[in-house]
């Protein structure tokens, strides 16, 4: 996000509408407010908007671990977490592969209009894209979640380097509408999740705070 509107502004904007009411104009702010996580800065600034949710060894891959960061408009952002193996362990990424899985080419993904035409419905093993590494890895990235894709992070095809460098803020991999039903994330057991305190203990990390 550049321009002359701040982050306590996006903030403000994405709260339009309230929060719970499914609206078309209601979903039309909640997707306003991806806005909000584009930079580490951002995050800090409002993060007591978003609640952080973690999944270890997505598809039973040990180490393949993801983030689902939900704003409290419901909107889900969805990325690689620090522990995740592509971007551990002095492994570097040098591509990202949106053209996989059963959906094609995620890239061309454009929802347009306030019911967000032409958005795809994603499972939790859905994939969202493939990351590949220096050393010719490849790791498959999935959705975690049901619900509507309504965005995928292109800025990573041209700086892949955003997964090691911001791998919680500008290199998120998705955006994400929760199925209606289904917004209280932690309460579904098919997607796995655990808190963020449970994350860092399981995998001996210290908070960024």
């Amino acid at each position: 996000h550049e321009g002359g509107e701040n982050d306590f502004d996006a903030n403000k904007r994405a709260r339009v509408g309230g929060v719970g009411r499914n609206t078309d104009d209601n979903l039309e702010s909640r997707t306003q407010g991806a806005a909000c996580l584009l930079g580490r800065e951002k995050i800090q600034a409002i993060d007591r908007d978003y609640v952080h949710y973690y999944t270890l060894s997505v598809g039973g891959e040990e180490g393949c671990d993801q983030f689902i960061f939900q704003h409290f408009n419901e909107l889900c952002v969805i990325g690689i977490a620090p522990s995740h193996k592509a971007i551990s362990n002095g492994n570097t990424v040098v591509g990202i592969d949106f053209d996989v899985g059963r959906s094609g080419d995620l890239s061309g993904n454009k929802p347009s209009g306030k019911k967000k035409a032409g958005a795809k419905f994603m499972k939790e093993d859905s994939r969202l894209c493939d990351i590949i590494c220096k050393g010719g890895e490849r790791y498959r990235i999935r959705c975690c979640m049901r619900g509507l894709l309504l965005e995928i992070n292109e800025r990573l095809v041209e700086d892949p380097s955003l997964l090691n460098r911001k791998p919680c803020s500008e290199g998120y991999i998705a955006i994400v509408q929760p199925r209606t039903g289904e917004e209280n994330l932690l309460s579904l057991k098919s997607a796995n999740l655990i808190t963020e305190e449970n994350y860092l203990k399981s995998r001996e990390l210290k908070s960024s705070e």
